[in-house]
């Protein structure tokens, strides 16, 4: 008989900046966690079982994804680290630790930079170029990245920008729909097809917010929230042979943390939350437990 405190629960919490849909399992001390860009709480679906046993185990849709409120009027990191902010004491906590992975990350990095009492330990996740500190570089990593997400500015009287746009949504969520497992693997599981499907369906909820939320992002200071994060972190850096030339970015990082530290998983371009979340989750637990 499987564990009813290790099943999954969802519910909303009531903001004073409208309604975040979240899910979260086990029991224990807080963990939210906070997703990369168009994905819901469905990101961490691999690796909140696996750390059930220890916190618990809360993940949302950020502001503009999933069936959560829309995104925050003006934007910008910070505006969206407000939200994550007032969800906590939504749901009864007046504090909780934090996971961010990419856009997570960001904004993980602006709650604990402007409501420092919201934080009790902070994990800061993800592949190289999401954690270089300084904005110009960062943006010069990213921008292969995000430019395909971008929409070109412009309207036509005729509707057509419209046209466009439509057909940009099409062709980016046929590419999450046939990841490379999916297309090209010696083996395909149920789990790779739920994945795949699980990506898609989060991005066709969110697809409008994509651009808006990548230019926050283009426009934050990641190594200002750095220099002024107080709570014990952790900079998880998830390496890929990708983006070696970019060079080891953990180390430097904790560095500038007043309490950092810092580890390095291998992980899979662009899937790590599904494929490695067994060793991502080794990687944070005793940490989060109060290790060094």
């Amino acid at each position: 008989m499987s564990n009813p405190r290790h099943a999954t629960r969802k519910a909303y919490a009531q903001t004073t900046y409208g309604a975040i849909h979240y899910a979260e399992i086990g029991e224990g001390p807080p963990l939210l966690m906070l997703s990369e860009t168009a994905r819901t709480w469905r990101h961490f679906e691999r690796i909140m079982p696996l750390l059930a046993p220890h916190f618990r185990t809360i993940a949302i849709d950020t502001p503009g994804y999933g069936n959560s409120h829309a995104l925050p009027e003006p934007l910008s990191i910070e505006s969206l680290a407000e939200c994550v902010a007032a969800f906590l004491p939504a749901i009864g906590l007046r504090s909780s630790n934090l996971f961010g992975i990419h856009l997570g990350n960001k904004i993980a990095s602006a709650v604990a930079a402007n409501f420092p009492e919201r934080i009790d330990r902070l994990v800061l996740a993800g592949q190289t170029h999401s954690i270089i500190p300084e904005v110009a570089s960062r943006n010069e990593a990213i921008k292969p990245i995000v430019d395909g997400y971008l929409q070109p500015a412009g309207e036509n009287a005729d509707g057509s920008h419209l046209v466009r746009q439509w057909l940009r949504t099409f062709n980016t969520a046929s590419g999450k729909w046939w990841p490379t497992q999916v297309l090209t693997g010696a083996k395909v599981t149920e789990k790779d097809i739920e994945d795949a499907e699980s990506t898609v369906s989060d991005y066709l909820l969110g697809w409008r917010s994509v651009d808006p939320v990548y230019r926050a992002v283009y426009a934050y200071d990641l190594a200002e929230a750095y220099r002024t994060i107080r709570a014990p972190t952790l900079i998880l850096e998830l390496t890929t042979p990708q983006e070696t030339h970019m060079g080891p970015q953990a180390q430097r990082i904790a560095a500038m943390l007043s309490s950092g530290v810092s580890k390095s998983v291998p992980v899979t371009y662009a899937s790590a939350m599904q494929t490695e979340a067994a060793p991502i989750a080794e990687a944070i637990i005793p940490f989060l437990l109060g290790g060094d």
